[in-house]
């Protein structure tokens, strides 16, 4: 099916999952919405995010797409599965496919979640681990500073992010888990500096690059994926104004080609 799949998030972190879409199936088309407007949506009630997160969705199903890619942690947190139930077409968050990514992967059972506070304080991810297998042991850390880490573009330093991330995770350094799930899109942009901490030795869960295995696989049963192998101008939504949304998209997906608008939605 030549529509679009659709890609929500409150800011850039879901250009990790868009990245994965495009190498994977390069002739998939992908409409983005970055809700700069709003974000970010981790210190936001949930009744805030589910709203905020229903309205993007809505967006995107009024532009044509045939699914919707929910990058968002706390927003899948806030919506899913009910918002499964409320549209017509497939939609995907990223807090299931993490799950199982990391229980698939432990090998003790103990996992280290690193998450945004609206993601952690939901309780998704014990929720859906524990219903799965109620002997995990989880610990959980909200680091918000990683986001600010990223979104500022001073990840492009090591020497910075090496110090921000040995500064939070000093305390784990030698924590048991054997799992650790990058619980926030944005996080995978130094899923290495993470790895390196750890010495390698931690079994690293991309919970966006597992919700993207699962989609396209479930879109391919469906017969849903794009039948032409054209490279595909992909469109960037953005509520509101972000001047360094394009820079980072760039500087992630060089080579990609795209076209970009600003929107404001009604409903705010």
């Amino acid at each position: 099916m030549n529509k679009p799949i659709g890609i929500m998030d409150s800011g850039v972190g879901g250009l990790t999952v868009m990245k994965e879409i495009i190498h994977a199936l390069p002739g998939e088309e992908v409409y983005y919405f970055a809700d700069s407007l709003r974000c970010p949506y981790g210190p936001k009630s949930q009744e805030d995010v589910k709203r905020y997160t229903t309205e993007a969705v809505q967006f995107l199903i009024d532009k044509g797409v045939k699914a919707v890619i929910i990058a968002c942690n706390t927003a899948t947190a806030a919506v899913m599965p009910a918002l499964r139930d409320e549209i017509d077409i497939p939609v995907y968050g990223v807090i299931n496919p993490g799950s199982l990514g990391a229980l698939r992967k432990s090998d003790n059972n103990e996992l280290l979640l690193l998450a945004t506070e609206g993601t952690i304080k939901s309780g998704a991810y014990e929720h859906g681990i524990l219903s799965l297998d109620s002997e995990v042991k989880i610990h959980n850390l909200a680091c918000p500073e990683f986001v600010e880490l990223i979104e500022g573009l001073d990840y492009k330093n090591p020497d910075i992010t090496r110090k921000a991330v040995a500064d939070k995770l000093g305390p784990y350094k030698d924590t048991t888990a054997d799992t650790v799930i990058l619980g926030c899109t944005h996080f995978p942009i130094i899923e290495k500096y993470i790895d390196e901490f750890f010495n390698g030795e931690k079994h690293i869960i991309d919970a966006g690059f597992e919700a993207v295995t699962i989609a396209l696989v479930q879109l391919h049963k469906k017969k849903l994926l794009s039948a032409h192998d054209k490279h595909p101008e992909h469109r960037i939504f953005i509520h509101g104004e972000n001047n360094t949304f394009e820079k980072t998209l760039n500087s992630w997906m060089p080579d990609t080609e795209y076209t970009i608008e600003n929107i404001y939605l009604q409903e705010s």
